[in-house]
């Protein structure tokens, strides 16, 4: 090979590389802004509850708000099945721009909805629809955004490329809770309730244009040739969808719990301030953003993504009664965020490794349609509900622990279905 030659191939691969680099960037920053402004209401949940959703008793007041955020994910199993289908046709550009761009419009309706107290039942009907809208558009977010980190870059390191998937929803959980703490602390409490809230959800909508301007990297090539059919229907793919769904449920039910429901929680049954159960959030989401990279680079060096899923998931079974009663029978802050943060460790363990084995399970043709509509059928279904489920098992229950019960059942599940799917970490992506 001459010189010439051998210096066009080194500045093709230096290209190819960067522009690999960029592409995973436009990936995981506009699914983090898209995380972001879906998420961030489970931040406000009790102030929200107040301004849309008032009632005699807090706990029923709480309870409609988080059915309110529940809502949102009934529209996430339409919009992974059309979206996904989308990216699989027209490219993961055109999905992903379009995902992000009905995210900001239902970001913009919740933070300019009138109060209950202005316009009456017109304003929590306001509030579902944005909901709605943005359930739509995350479903498609997911496959679309999981498989352009998949499929970008060398096979070396599918499992670290795509733990930025579950990454960068702790970055927006840790930008959510950020921006909540941030104006908990600054605004007194009727400045919070009169305006402060709305404040997250209008940076969600003017941060828009970043994540279309950054996703003009990705390639937007038809993954099928004119007139190629895939089969969809194919029984083997039939049956990975549905072990993708269970496997997807232990991940989003300890997601929704730890990062989410636990500031409700500390503030209603562990009588932490509400300024200071703001941190346990923080904690979770600073440790998913940090452990998922190395979950996953690990799950690559090793050439297997089981093992780490297996582990992870079963010390956290194991974990989570003992840390459920630690923090109600020591109910300070260091203690509830250091065992957020000790179960945090182990679930990202045993989840970010499952997020290169699910989709590597599926043909590139039908990888995003496939992956996005079992995401979002999981996730309307049980991580929607489960800060719903949590709160309603404790009121019938009686029983504060209840949570940890209901995280446990759906883990040894979740870990059930991961086993029976087809290990991939040392093998070719299937076309």
């Amino acid at each position: 090979m001459s010189a010439t030659s051998t210096s066009t191939a080194a500045s093709s691969s230096t290209s190819g590389s960067t522009s690999a680099t960029r592409v995973v960037i436009a990936a995981t920053v506009g699914n983090l802004l898209e995380f972001y402004d879906f998420t961030v209401y489970s931040f406000f949940t009790l102030t929200i509850a107040k301004v849309f959703f008032p009632a005699s008793d807090p706990v029923v007041s709480t309870l409609l708000a988080l059915s309110a955020f529940a809502i949102g994910f009934l529209a996430r199993p339409l919009g992974g099945f059309v979206l996904g289908h989308y990216a699989d046709k027209r490219g993961r550009r055109a999905a992903l721009t379009l995902t992000i761009f009905l995210m900001a419009i239902g970001s913009a309706v919740i933070a300019l909805a009138p109060s209950y107290a202005s316009i009456g039942l017109a304003a929590p009907v306001l509030v579902i629809v944005a909901r709605l809208l943005q359930g739509f558009a995350q479903g498609g977010e997911f496959g679309a955004a999981t498989a352009t980190l998949l499929e970008t870059g060398s096979d070396s390191a599918r499992g670290f490329r795509a733990s930025w998937q579950l990454a960068s929803q702790g970055a927006a959980a840790l930008l959510g809770s950020g921006t909540a703490a941030l104006l908990t602390y600054s605004l007194t409490d009727s400045q919070l309730l009169e305006w402060g809230w709305r404040v997250p959800f209008l940076i969600g909508t003017l941060i828009m244009p970043v994540g279309i301007y950054l996703r003009r990297h990705v390639a937007d090539e038809p993954l099928e040739a004119p007139g190629q059919k895939t089969a969809v229907l194919e029984p083997a793919l039939v049956r990975k969808w549905f072990l993708a769904v269970f496997t997807i449920m232990g991940t989003t039910v300890a997601t929704y719990v730890l990062t989410y429901y636990i500031p409700v929680y500390s503030t209603q049954y562990l009588k932490l301030p509400h300024k200071l159960s703001m941190l346990t959030s923080i904690g979770a989401a600073i440790c998913s953003l940090a452990l998922c990279p190395i979950w996953g680079a690990l799950s690559d060096k090793l050439q297997r993504r089981k093992p780490l899923i297996v582990y992870g998931r079963l010390a956290l079974i194991v974990l989570l009664y003992p840390a459920f009663w630690l923090m109600n029978v020591f109910p300070i802050l260091p203690v509830v965020v250091g065992m957020v943060v000790i179960m945090m460790f182990f679930y990202t363990m045993g989840s970010a490794p499952a997020y290169a084995l699910m989709p590597e399970n599926f043909p590139r043709q039908a990888r995003a349609g496939y992956l996005g509509s079992a995401y979002a059928v999981a996730v309307a279904a049980f991580g929607g509900t489960a800060q719903l489920v949590a709160a309603w098992l404790i009121k019938v229950t009686g029983n504060v622990m209840a949570p940890a019960w209901y995280m446990i059942a759906c883990l040894a599940i979740s870990l059930l279905a991961a086993c029976m799917l087809t290990e991939t970490g040392n093998a070719n992506l299937p076309q």
